[in-house]
Parts: structure tokens; sequence; C-alpha cells
């Protein structure tokens, strides 16, 4: 019996870009008093700047230490235990903001809040004039009026920890089992969110009330910007920070990630001119990376499968050589022997659909029988605010969903987990032979055929609620279809 084992480590440094004339942003200040102020509100917030005293758009993160721990452990004759750990550091590109360096003018269609009287015209698309880069000049005011987003000043590197822990056994005829749990925790992961939101408490109100048009207290203080006219619609003016249009804080470090699994493979080694590469994986794979609602808390994330997460999946690779002709002689032997074919088959299942943001009915949405292109792939007959049926296979078809009134909050996950799109089973091939014409040379044919039996796949089913395609199968082939090759290839 045998024992290994093997220890070791390393420490990344993911710095932060920096600016050779401090032309970026530093975050963003929610507290300090805003240098724009009107009449019955306290502004207050703005972004901040990297200067000669601070030229970091965001903290260091110096404590990146990776450890690697792997043990082997030969306890049978025909069997080895194997596990390892590791933590690692993902490397990010993220570049600090430039707001207030490089600017571009909106076009403002009209600043009266009804949308009837036009501002811009054809012939002077921007009457109050093109904006120009203020640089930081002002301040905590800069980009007031419009949209912003900064990155989070203390956001860290995210890390992942893997691990494997698994068994390998020898089997008779020269085949080799190996079956292993193979998982993964990642953490610190950055997140979006938008923080200049209306409050769940607000939304309450209606949309009518929201919406009403009010005095503007920035009229004329805010040229070339959509809230610079005399009146403004009442839900700009409750925002948390209603001098700009909306706030998204990107790289807030709380996201994770998990995955979990077991993985078999199968291989047999080449024998009597056939081999075999089977594996198989059971897997989950899940993340915390985006919020439902911006309203939520920011340690209210949406915890979701992945989109590409696959539980199911079986990859094999087989070659065999033909047996045709190989004890013949001459021109049999080097014209028809020692042909080899060799083919890679994948089955897995499909994604997850997107979730409809609806709210659904307690009818079930599975839809028995073949899927058929432009068919529809579940109940998606559904009713509009105003009551009226929508997307309805048949008359009396029971409804399954019922429109999402605006200004509420999204009830249904962004991932659908009862319904997964088809994937059908996909298959590579190819025939070769080796020639040798003279000593030292040999000419190679291959004829390969990918997707060999031309099997379609087709997208995902609409699931956009409202969509005159919504609950219908794609119409539009995803992979490739047959492509088939013929190759010769001479070494010496």
């Amino acid at each position: 019996m045998h024992k290994a084992a093997n220890i070791g480590g390393r420490w990344d440094y993911d710095s932060p870009l920096t600016e050779r004339y401090n032309r970026e942003n530093a975050g963003f200040d929610a507290t300090s008093p805003s240098p724009l102020q009107v009449p019955g509100s306290q502004l207050k917030g703005g972004l901040l700047f990297t200067s000669s005293a601070n030229r970091l758009p965001w903290s260091r993160d110096l404590n990146n230490f990776q450890p690697r721990l792997g043990v082997a452990y030969h306890f049978a004759q025909h069997s080895v235990f194997r596990a390892g750990y590791g933590l690692s550091y993902v490397p990010t590109f993220v570049t600090g903001q430039t707001q207030g360096f490089s600017t571009s003018t909106p076009y403002v269609p009209t600043s009266d809040a009804g949308n009837l009287i036009p501002t811009g015209r054809f012939s002077n698309p921007f009457p109050a004039g093109i904006l120009l880069p203020t640089g930081s000049a002002s301040g905590l005011a800069t980009f007031a009026g419009q949209s912003i987003a900064y990155t989070n000043p203390r956001r860290t590197i995210p890390f992942i920890h893997q691990f494997s822990a698994g068994v390998q056994h020898e089997l008779p005829a020269r085949v080799l089992l190996d079956v292993s749990y193979v998982g993964s925790r990642t953490r610190e992961l950055g997140v979006s969110k938008g923080i200049d939101e209306i409050s769940a408490d607000q939304l309450a109100l209606g949309t009518a009330y929201l919406n009403v048009a009010v005095p503007n207290p920035f009229a004329g203080l805010l040229p070339g910007t959509t809230i610079n006219g005399n009146t403004v619609q009442r839900r700009q003016l409750l925002r948390p920070y209603p001098q700009f249009t909306g706030i998204t804080r990107n790289e807030q470090s709380v996201g994770r990630g998990w995955y979990n699994s077991l993985q078999v493979q199968v291989q047999k080694r080449l024998s009597h001119g056939f081999h075999l590469l089977m594996n198989y994986t059971w897997s989950e794979t899940m993340e915390a990376a985006n919020y439902l609602n911006n309203q939520y808390p920011d340690n209210a994330l949406e915890s979701v499968r992945v989109a590409e997460d696959l539980p199911h999946r079986t990859s094999i690779l087989a070659g065999y050589e033909l047996p045709f002709f190989k004890q013949s002689k001459g021109f049999l032997r080097a014209a028809f022997g020692g042909w080899q074919a060799q083919l890679i088959a994948l089955f897995q299942s499909g994604r997850q659909l997107n979730g409809v943001d609806a709210y659904p009915t307690g009818i079930d949405p599975f839809i028995s029988g073949p899927k058929q292109v432009n068919g529809y792939y579940f109940n998606a007959c559904s009713l509009n605010t105003a009551g009226v049926r929508q997307n309805c296979a048949t008359p009396d078809q029971p409804v399954a969903w019922v429109q999402r009134p605006s200004d509420t909050l999204r009830a249904v996950s962004t991932r659908w987990q009862q319904i997964r799109e088809m994937r059908p089973g996909l298959m590579d091939s190819s025939v070769f032979k080796a020639f040798y014409p003279h000593e030292g040379m040999q000419l190679q044919f291959r004829m390969e055929a990918f997707n060999t039996f031309n099997t379609p796949w087709f997208g995902q089913a609409n699931t956009t609620f409202g969509n005159a395609r919504f609950g219908l199968l794609g119409n539009t082939q995803t992979n490739d279809q047959r492509n088939a090759q013929i190759a010769l290839k001479l070494t010496f």
C-alpha cells in the first residue's frame, strides 16, 4: 500500500487600474449634501473622483493567498483513492468609471410630462446645446439629470474553493472505472444593483399617482436632460436621489455560486483494435448573483440554477480498427486493410427556460405530446390587465398566466425550473486510414462528418409575456447542420 500527498500555494495581486491624470470615479458618496439644491428638498449624494492624494478607484485587495492540497492512497491492489482541495482567486478585469470626463448629449424629444409638446426638431435636435465634459469640477453634482453608475470602492476579488474525492478501480479487460465527487463554492462575486429606485411602499401608491405631472423643482437647472422641463412625473421626485434618473452600483462583493457533481468515467484502453472513453456527470450549478427586484435588501439575492446548468451529461468517444483484410497481403491489405472508425456522441439535458414575468394561476403549464417547431411548448394562455385572453391555443384553453401590473414587484423567478428545452443527442464520426507509399512517408486519408445524422436542435421556447410568440418553440436551428469533409495529410 502506498500513500502520497502534495501541498502548495500561491499569492496573487490584482491591482486597481489607475489613470495618469486621475480621470476616474472613486465610488459614490451617499450622505454628503449635493452642491445642487432646490426648494423643498435636501439633496444628497453624488460621484467621487480619484486625485493625486488617492489615485485608486477602489481599495487594494492584498490577502489573496491560495493553498493547495492533494492526497492519494493506494488502498487495494487495483484501487486508488484520490482527493484534493484548492483555493483560487478569480481573475477580474474591472476598469474605473470615467463619468464626468466623457459625456454624450441625450436627445430630449419633449420636456412636457404628457409627451405632447416636441422640443427637439431635425433642424435643431439639441436646442439646449451640447453637454461638455466637466471633469470633477461639478463634484457631487456631476451628471445630475442623467443616470450614473459606479464601482464599489470596497470591492474584493472573488475566490473559489474547489474540491474533489474519488476512487479509481481497474476492472478486467483493461477497463478503468473512476467515480468521483467534484464540487466548488464561489464567494464574493461582483453584483450590480439599482440603488435609486422608489420603494415597494411607494410603488403601492399606483401608476396613476406616480405618473402625475407635478411642478419640477429642477426646471431650467439641468439643460439637455429629461428632467429640465417645467413639470416632471411624481415618481422622479420620490427617488432617493431625485437629481439622478438612475444609479447603478457595480461590483458589490456579495454574490456566490456553488457546484456539486457526481462524475463517472469508464475508460477502455486500446486492445484488439477497440478503445472507449465514456463520461457521465450528474450535477447542479447554482448562483446567487442577481436581485429579483432592486427594492430588496442587499443580502436578498435570488438563488437560481445558472443559465447553462445541465443536470445530466453523457459523452462517448469510441474507436475501432476494422478487421477486414488485416491478414491479406499486397494490394488488398494496402487498399482495404487498416481502416479505422471513430465516433463522438453527446447526450445532455436541455437548459432551463427563462422565467415568465407574470402571475401563474396554478394551472399546470406542461403540455404532453410531441413538440413541433412553431408549436406551443407550454400552456401560454394568459390574461392581460384588461382581462383579454391572449396566446391561447384554443378558445377554451385554461388560463395559466395573468399579466403583472406595472409598478408592482416581480414575484416569479428569472429561471423556470420545471420545464427545460429539448436538446437532442448529437454525434460526430470519422473514418480514416494511413497509407505508406514510400519509406519514411505517410499519407493519411480522413473522411469526417460533424452532426452525422443532421439532427436539428431548435432554440428555447419564448417566455416573454405579451410577445406574439409567447409559448412557441423557436423556428431557428441553433446548432450547425451536418458538415462533411474529406482530407489528405502527407507526413514525411
